[in-house]
């Protein structure tokens, strides 16, 4: 009871806060603990805390292929951390804790440990969804690159194919060969920067699809409310609640969900399928 109490402590208060101040290994280990509420949390803090330690004890690095060779040596050489395409569907690809266990997760838990030894070692590091694809932007003062967490942290070569645009829109050639500047194109509009509170948005509705492909109304739920303690104000979140509250009979919670997300708007903004549900359920209550 107290670790799932810390937790929602936690991302109550990341709810609160600018997201250049979001800790995402800790938002990340507090929805953990939601899941795995008899599981102590302080090992795993430390855990966090020693690849904080061990990167800021390096001598300072500001070139890219020093930053790339210290995070491939301590997170993929000493610890072993590297997706596996086996498990990537399996409920535990996503939660914290089993990976630090099992070192191995999804690609968005993994590059949230990117980013967190990144964050204190003061490198330049930030998620990108390149057209569903979760990966990570590493600059330094001679380059920047595209590191795929997935596969033990290499290097992504891009290419754009507009005949292939609807079906992979991206082709990947990993190699931990030096860097190909002109097949890089860091300006490719299928790029796109997430915040650190876009990227646990992305991890929990990875977990939230699972549950509802397997029909798992309620659990699902609980993750989007579980969502809404670190992101308040995102009007999405309250309207899908909104949907499976109605579609659960729980009207009160769908009818209170829904005029959340009336609130949240802008003005003036139609909400004709939000103001339809709820003009539904209003009368289903008299």
């Amino acid at each position: 009871m107290e670790n799932q109490q810390n937790a929602l402590k936690i991302l109550r208060r990341i709810g609160k806060q600018e997201d250049d101040q979001l800790d995402l290994a800790s938002a990340a280990l507090a929805l953990a603990s939601l899941e795995n509420p008899a599981t102590e949390s302080a090992p795993y803090q430390d855990h966090l805390d020693a690849l904080a330690a061990y990167i800021r004890a390096k001598p300072v690095a500001d070139r890219l292929n020093d930053q790339l060779r210290l995070l491939r040596r301590l997170l993929v050489v000493q610890h072993k951390y590297q997706g596996n395409e086996n498990r990537d569907d399996a409920p535990c690809a996503n939660n914290f804790m089993d990976m630090i266990d099992q070192k191995q997760g999804s690609s968005v838990l993994l590059g949230i440990l990117y980013l967190h030894v990144a964050q204190a070692a003061g490198w330049a590091m930030t998620g990108l969804d390149l057209s569903g694809h979760f990966l990570l932007r590493l600059s330094a003062r001679d380059g920047q690159v595209l590191i795929d967490p997935f596969r033990a942290g290499q290097t992504c070569y891009i290419e754009e194919v507009e005949e292939t645009f609807f079906n992979e829109n991206v082709l990947f050639d990993s190699s931990e060969e030096e860097n190909d500047e002109d097949s890089l194109d860091f300006s490719s509009a299928l790029l796109r920067t997430l915040t650190h509170r876009e990227v646990l948005l992305r991890l929990q509705h990875d977990v939230k699809r699972r549950l509802l492909l397997d029909d798992q109304i309620e659990p699902a739920i609980t993750v989007l409310q579980n969502m809404l303690l670190f992101a308040p104000k995102q009007q999405d979140l309250w309207r899908e609640i909104g949907y499976l509250q109605a579609e659960r009979g729980h009207i009160y919670a769908a009818i209170n969900a829904l005029e959340t997300v009336r609130n949240l708007a802008p003005e003036p903004m139609p909400l004709k399928q939000t103001d339809g549900l709820l003009q539904e359920l209003r009368w289903r209550l008299n």
